[in-house]
């Protein structure tokens, strides 16, 4: 009878050992995703709406939620960067991850104002709009 229980209790921590999820391996996290293409106008008004179109791609398909940020680091200075949800237990299929995206920008002071889309990693894109 001892012989049967141990054999019971080894191929049951066997089974409950092989079917273990695995999470060590899982990978959930932000991290930055590649703004690619953007419109931005050079001239506008001070006050106007100013419609700027971006798009985001991230390599895999292990990549989603996909979102654009708008932030200003100075005075008339402004970063767009782009960052998507990475999840993954290793394996990631092999397609791309798109995020289109218009940001509405209404400045307030004249004079040029500087954008950066991305940051180092990525291909970096300087633009400049004078406000009158």
């Amino acid at each position: 009878m001892t012989i049967v229980k141990t054999t019971f209790i080894l191929t049951s921590l066997a089974l409950l050992t092989s079917c273990a999820d695995n999470s060590d391996n899982f990978i959930k996290k932000r991290l930055p995703v590649e703004i690619y293409e953007l419109d931005i106008p050079t001239t506008a008004a001070i006050n106007q709406n100013i419609q700027i179109q971006l798009k985001a791609q991230a390599t895999n398909g292990c990549f989603s939620d996909l979102e654009i940020e708008f932030i200003e680091t100075n005075t008339r200075h402004y970063l767009f960067k782009a960052t998507g949800l990475f999840q993954s237990d290793g394996t990631c299929p092999h397609n791309m991850v798109y995020q289109d995206t218009i940001i509405i920008f209404k400045a307030t002071m004249t004079g040029k104002h500087f954008l950066q889309t991305n940051e180092p990693s990525f291909d970096i894109r300087k633009d400049t709009i004078d406000i009158n």
